[in-house]
């Protein structure tokens, strides 16, 4: 269902919506589970051993050369292009085309290394994450919680309904 159709029938429901349900207390609050779990110290210290690991470097310090020397085939083709031969351009291109491919596979590789940190960082927070969700979700009388993260449908709160850090903030004095 789409946007316009998907707002539309929302404010059709809330038209006919008995106004008893207005009058209920409602405690509404948003929550980012993302940014919570990747903002605690366990998941800094995660990240941090990770890009100070011995692959992560590795695997940088490679990307970053190969960057280099892409920029520097660039730049020199620019430059020299009108006197080089067909060859030297050909030689040149087919250089150029092997290290973006190496350069967007060694992104990659960082990229699933980074998944495999917060993957790793979920697991080990989520009971802890669960219990103070449930303990905050009953201290506040919170009737109604919404995702506020990224990928919610969420178009709109306001900053005083987030509790995200207040968890963050819970979750780290809970390790000490």
């Amino acid at each position: 269902m789409g946007l316009n159709k998907r707002n539309i029938l929302l404010t059709l429901i809330l038209m006919f919506v008995p106004f008893g349900i207005y009058s209920a207390d409602l405690n509404i609050a948003t929550i980012d589970p993302q940014k919570v779990l990747l903002s605690t110290e366990i998941a800094k210290q995660e990240f941090e051993e990770m890009q100070n690991s011995k692959e992560w470097t590795e695997i940088s310090e490679e990307l970053q050369a190969k960057e280099t020397e892409a920029r520097e085939i660039q730049e020199r083709t620019q430059k020299e292009g009108p006197t080089m031969s067909v060859e030297e351009k050909q030689e040149a291109g087919k250089r150029f085309q092997s290290l973006v491919q190496d350069i967007e596979f060694l992104r990659k590789k960082l990229s699933d290394v980074q998944k495999q940190v917060v993957q790793l960082v979920q697991q080990q927070q989520a009971e802890k994450y669960q219990v103070i969700m449930t303990e905050l979700i009953r201290a506040k009388g919170i009737t109604l919680l919404l995702d506020g993260g990224q990928n919610s449908s969420l178009m709109y709160a306001d900053e005083s309904f987030d509790i995200t850090q207040e968890v963050v903030d819970t979750m780290n004095q809970k390790e000490e």
